[in-house]
């Protein structure tokens, strides 16, 4: 272990020995600081950024205009002129115990600057971490820290201000698609961000198996809807969404299949982003696409259409029935379960055969996944005790069930 401490120099002159791979990547980083330096090298590659660069073998006399220098060389022959020069802060690219100091992966947002170092084990390693970290910051942050600058200079600033919009800054609303149920549907991102979060919101819908996923100290509020017991209307769960994030947290409000797909995503992330909130939308694997048939195939369906049978209200909506009379055509209804009996009377009363296949699935990708296929005429007598949540599939692919 290194004994190391973090600190930023002010305006450092440096040295940089190399014109290769690894020189490159070290004045990239450079430029990037806005640092001044020079560079030696007999040979540049051909992609060397434009730099202050003196083309020559590297003396010894070199090091008397310069306290910092960084030897991308690899040549052991470099490393002895430096350990003869005990006045300068060296650094030995890849070789770690003749560094006086290690370049880290930076967050530079204006005069915020957030370094990750691993003290040379893992530079990559680092870059890693970085990125992660970067995510929780907002873009405009260097421009709020100028704000604040400017206000010191003239001794206004305000420690309660300071605190609240810098915690209004890194906070954020993740909407996250948790799938159909099966955890090992999830996404790498919706799991990744899942053990990010300082709280999360969740539906009935959401299984029990993803829900364990959830680290134990992220906290867990419930605001599940489902027929006859709302627990929470959405305007309530817009406000208690909008409150948690204004507390400066991760928030994430984990929705069953994709938030964007019958799932009221898009309220959220409007009512969100109106109130000044930064928002994400992870995807998620909807039932409409994934219920084990496929939506499409040659010479059965050309296309497929999702539609829901509720409205808002506990209204219900038939205003695709007509959809049942095309041809070579997939229908998947949402949330249709209850309608059953509307959705024949109607679907009769206009002409569609009665002949039309149908499948009922429950709780797809779970352990309790049912299925029951029968066709139109019969659809409301096989319905009886059918398991919730469940999909209604309309269309000759149902035929493939047997096969797949």
């Amino acid at each position: 272990m290194y004994k190391t401490v973090p600190i930023f120099l002010n305006s450092p002159q440096i040295l940089l020995i190399g014109g290769g791979k690894v020189a490159k990547q070290k004045a990239e980083t450079l430029q990037k600081n806005s640092i001044d330096f020079v560079v030696i090298s007999e040979d540049f590659i051909l992609d060397f950024p434009d730099t202050n660069r003196i083309q020559r073998r590297f003396l010894e006399s070199d090091l008397e205009n310069f306290k910092v220098v960084v030897d991308a060389t690899g040549c052991d022959e470099v490393g002895e002129i430096l350990k003869r020069n005990p006045q300068i802060l060296r650094n030995r690219v890849d070789t770690p115990k003749e560094c006086d100091f290690f370049f880290s992966s930076n967050i530079v947002q204006g005069d915020l600057k957030i370094a990750v170092s691993t003290s040379g084990s893992s530079p990559r390693a680092g870059q890693i971490i970085r990125d992660r970290i970067e995510k929780f910051i907002t873009p405009n942050f260097g421009e709020i820290l100028k704000e604040f600058g400017k206000k010191r200079e003239v001794k206004e600033i305000n420690l309660v201000e300071v605190q609240k919009e810098s915690e209004k800054a890194l906070s954020k609303v993740y909407l996250i698609g948790a799938g159909t149920g099966d955890p090992e549907l999830l996404t790498i991102k919706a799991y990744k961000t899942l053990q990010s979060l300082d709280t999360v919101f969740y539906d009935h819908l959401i299984s029990k198996e993803i829900l364990e996923l959830i680290p134990e100290s992220v906290e867990k509020i419930s605001v599940g809807k489902q027929k006859g017991s709302h627990s929470k209307k959405q305007e309530e769960i817009n406000i208690m969404l909008l409150h948690e994030v204004k507390k400066g947290k991760i928030v994430g409000r984990l929705k069953a299949g994709d938030p964007y797909i019958f799932g009221r995503g898009g309220e959220e992330a409007l009512f969100l982003i109106e109130n000044r909130v930064q928002v994400e939308v992870i995807p998620g694997i909807s039932s409409s696409i994934s219920f084990g048939l496929p939506p499409t195939h040659r010479g059965l369906a050309s296309g497929f259409s999702v539609v829901s049978a509720h409205l808002n209200g506990n209204r219900v909506n038939l205003d695709w029935i007509p959809l049942l009379k095309m041809r070579n055509h997939t229908l998947v209804v949402l949330m249709g379960l209850s309608r059953i009996p509307e959705i024949v009377e109607t679907a009769l009363k206009i002409g569609v055969s009665k002949e039309v296949p149908v499948a009922i699935i429950s709780n797809i990708s779970r352990v309790e996944e049912s299925r029951v296929f029968t066709n139109l005429e019969n659809l409301e007598a096989n319905s009886k005790g059918v398991p919730r949540p469940a999909i209604l599939v309309f269309g000759d692919v149902v035929h493939l069930a047997e096969a797949l």
